[in-house]
């Protein structure tokens, strides 16, 4: 146990020192929150007479989650391979899960500490309401969501044999999700081909599960959403372990 919780915080000391990962999951998403919501942020959605500020925030949280899977996770898993630490652990007790159990618990935190960043941010701006029951919940969902895209970033760390590499793969994943998914507007407002599109791809769901237990919707209502997110997260983390490697 000694040995994984050192791992843990080795793990955690090298994330705080990347600077992509201190601007992807701490300053970009406060500044799509400015930027979006110093345009639309008091406006009014006619369908359930919010401000679009209380729609954004949780999309937000959600755009941490993808961010951190996809960029941090998977990028640092390369560069690990790449210096040879991961080669080092092979010879110890350690395996491959502990590997990947210990870099999600990092991005856990960071999803967390963006989260907290956000709703602070919008709550200084734009006055906001929050209530402990709404924040607990989003939290635990956004634990879930984790669960679900953490390990999409660590197969693609397999995949790729380079940062540059995986930089590119994720750009390619991750600019459709950011428009599709209600992240930056409405599904409703997308035509209808995009509307369509937008129904494969899990962060649509886990978009409509964060937008709704925010706004006070019983979790009982998101019965699809949790399927979906559940069967991704039985997909991808199949897939990351399966294509872990040790070394290039």
């Amino acid at each position: 146990m000694n040995a994984y919780m050192r791992l843990i915080v080795f793990d955690l000391r090298l994330y705080l020192r990347d600077w992509q990962t201190i601007f992807w999951v701490l300053i970009y998403p406060v500044l799509m929150l400015v930027i979006f919501g110093s345009m639309y942020g008091d406006q009014v959605d006619p369908d359930t007479g919010e401000r679009f500020i209380v729609t954004y925030v949780p999309a937000l949280c959600v755009l941490n989650i993808i961010s951190v899977a996809l960029f941090t996770l998977s990028i640092n898993m390369i560069t690990h391979r790449e210096n040879g630490t991961l080669r080092r652990y092979r010879v110890t007790p350690i395996r491959s899960s502990a590997v990947l159990l210990s870099h999600s618990i990092q991005g856990l935190l960071l999803v967390f500490a963006g989260a907290l960043e956000i709703i602070l941010v919008a709550k200084l701006i734009w006055d906001i309401e929050i209530t402990a029951s709404a924040l607990i919940t989003l939290l635990g969902c956004l634990l879930f969501g984790c669960i679900a895209f953490f390990g999409l970033g660590f197969a693609m760390s397999g995949l790729a044999n380079n940062p540059g590499a995986a930089s590119g793969l994720a750009m390619i994943i991750f600019f459709p999700m950011l428009f599709l998914s209600g992240v930056t507007m409405p599904v409703k407002l997308l035509p209808q081909v995009m509307q369509s599109i937008s129904e494969w791809l899990p962060m649509t769901y886990m978009v409509k599960l964060a937008q709704g237990v925010w706004q006070g919707t019983a979790l009982s209502s998101f019965g699809m959403e949790f399927a979906v997110l559940g069967g991704s997260a039985v997909i991808f983390t199949g897939l990351a372990l399966w294509l872990f490697r040790w070394e290039n």
